[in-house]
């Protein structure tokens, strides 16, 4: 083992003697590692080179579903993965699965071990990035050093990450302010820097998250993930123009960067400019292609009504993802909805009864597929058929079920011919979508209009539901510039049209607690926020979303 001094003490840097926690002493053995690699050679040299470190707590698996089950069950200090683990999961396409799901802990170390060609498009590319990236080969002084400083910036942001850990935001936003008041070294203001946007996007704080990120682009103008960070923020802070340009100029700039297509994506919908979306997300999945680009671009495309590129996406994000973490039954659901509404339910019944047999058929899966089958069979001819496979989905219902499957039950039934049970399931669809309401509304104005209930549009995507929603939006516009009495009105006129509306309930909710943290601690503004909080837990029990509000009040009242 290589010897260094223990230069800067945690003591030292309190006491303003020093500049940084670099080179401070990392005690390897303390530590513990998970690598991943599908070629055995490669995982023993990994592991060989850690054990060099007198690191002892080495665990070694060959793919993704090994090491997310280990991941699942133990908490690694640091994660080296190979980017080419296999044709069905990358080590890029894992990373974003892991960051999508909360599956990392914020003290967890990911370093991507990739070859020099890979490692240029990759980085360049991807959003979620991990800590660090590692060409092969890579000599043990070389490994060695960069991990002693990727812990160096660990040990620093220490406090600030168990807060993340413990979705405590306030505190990291604290902490993140506290620590960077004590160094001059950019590197490590830079990372506490993310750390607080990161936590102040969680808070919904857009005004300082804006000025979180503007301070991290006078220290750095090139940095992609700052630039994306301030056009988010714009974006929220309905700054649609300004957003959209710096987009754009991410773009030209870097024009292999994912993140900026998909936020120009975002901007594209909000201006209701369907088609400009998709067309960004295409070039989003060509550039970085993964099961969840193509998911999402088999869905536009059928909402577009264009069901031969729906097919092409569809069927690309079950190759890509068959066999591996993020396979998805409803993935076979959506195919085969494709293939039926194409005229194929030959194809369409294959794709359920052979294809996707493996899938337990129960919940909102058995539901939907059922139905879907039921239109398959009708259009093929066999109404008895049919008959049967309406009512057993039917009979899977219940009080959880997904909008989703109300939506293929309802198609189904509008289909075979049963409008009054088509009526009900596609109007309890959208009044039980909640936060997905816009999304759904668009699937179930697509599925009366695919069976001839044009007439019937208005009444199942009620014009006081298409009123609340607008309301609510505007509402979000008025909190996110401080405008709070503006956007409670709009709030309460959003109530006052449907009282247990989920989205106009999470606007209250987010609302009062930001007018809280900003606007100081009102007893009639708490009351309300309270108030609110215990609506959503009862429509909506251990709701993640509303246990995230329930800590921010905590935090925010002292409780």
């Amino acid at each position: 083992m290589q010897d260094r001094k223990n230069a800067n003490s945690m003591a030292d840097i309190i006491g303003g003697k020093k500049d940084a926690y670099e080179n401070e002493y990392i005690r390897f053995d303390t530590l513990s590692a998970l690598v991943i690699d599908d070629i055995g050679a490669m995982r023993h040299a990994l592991r060989s080179q850690l054990q060099w470190m007198e690191m002892n707590s080495i665990k070694c698996v060959a793919d993704a579903q090994e090491a997310l089950g280990q991941i699942e069950n133990n908490r690694y200090d640091l994660i080296l993965c190979d980017y080419n683990l296999n044709k069905a999961t990358s080590g890029q396409h894992f990373l974003e699965y892991l960051r999508h799901e909360h599956l990392l802990s914020a003290k967890t170390i990911f370093v991507m071990v990739t070859a020099e060609a890979e490692y240029a498009f990759v980085a360049n590319a991807a959003e979620f990035a991990p800590d660090d990236y590692i060409l092969k080969p890579c000599p043990e002084k070389k490994l060695r050093a960069r991990l002693e400083r990727l812990f160096d910036r660990r040990n620093f942001l220490l406090p600030a990450l168990t807060a993340m850990d413990d979705k405590n935001y306030l505190l990291v936003v604290s902490e993140c302010d506290r620590l960077m008041a004590l160094v001059t070294n950019e590197r490590w203001l830079m990372a506490a820097l993310k750390l607080k946007a990161e936590a102040l996007l969680a808070l919904n704080d857009t005004t300082d998250l804006l000025k979180t990120y503007e301070q991290a682009l006078a220290m750095r103008d090139n940095v992609p993930w700052v630039k994306i960070g301030i056009a988010r923020a714009r974006m929220l802070l309905n700054e649609v123009d300004a957003a959209e340009e710096m987009a754009k100029q991410i773009v030209a700039d870097n024009p292999s960067y994912v993140a900026a297509y998909e936020l120009l994506a975002e901007i594209r919908r909000m201006q209701k400019d369907e088609e400009g979306a998709y067309q960004l997300m295409e070039q989003s999945a060509k550039i970085l292609p993964t099961a969840k680009r193509f998911r999402s671009n088999a869905e536009s495309a059928f909402l577009l009504g264009k069901l031969d590129e729906a097919k092409k996406y569809s069927e690309s994000a079950i190759r890509l993802a068959s066999g591996s973490i993020t396979e998805r039954p409803d993935d076979y659901l959506s195919l085969a909805q494709i293939q039926t509404d194409l005229g194929d339910p030959q194809g369409a019944i294959h794709t359920l009864e052979k294809s996707a047999r493996k899938f337990e058929e129960k919940g909102s899966f058995g539901i939907s597929k059922n139905a879907i089958l039921a239109q398959a069979y009708f259009d093929a001819g066999d109404k008895a058929a049919a008959k049967r496979l309406l009512e057993r989905s039917q009979r899977l219902l219940t009080a959880e079920s997904s909008s989703s499957a109300m939506n293929s039950l309802g198609k189904a039934a509008f289909k075979t011919g049963d409008s009054v049970l088509g009526l009900k399931m596609l109007t309890q669809a959208v009044q039980s979508s909640g936060l997905e309401r816009e999304r759904i509304a668009r699937h179930v104005t697509k599925s009366m209009i695919d069976t001839g209930q044009h007439d019937k549009v208005d009444e199942v995507i009620d014009a006081g539901q298409r009123r609340v929603l607008a309301l609510v939006e505007e509402a979000r516009k008025a909190m996110h510039v401080a405008q709070f009495d503006a956007a409670y009105r709009k709030v309460l006129d959003a109530l006052a049209i449907q009282s247990d509306n989920i989205e106009a309930l999470f606007a209250a909710a987010q609302l009062h607690l930001l007018w809280l943290k900003q606007g100081g601690m009102d007893a009639d503004v708490q009351e309300r926020a309270k108030s609110y909080l215990a609506i959503l837990d009862k429509l909506v029990p251990h709701n993640e979303k509303v246990m995230s509000f329930y800590r921010f009040y905590d935090q925010l009242t002292g409780a």
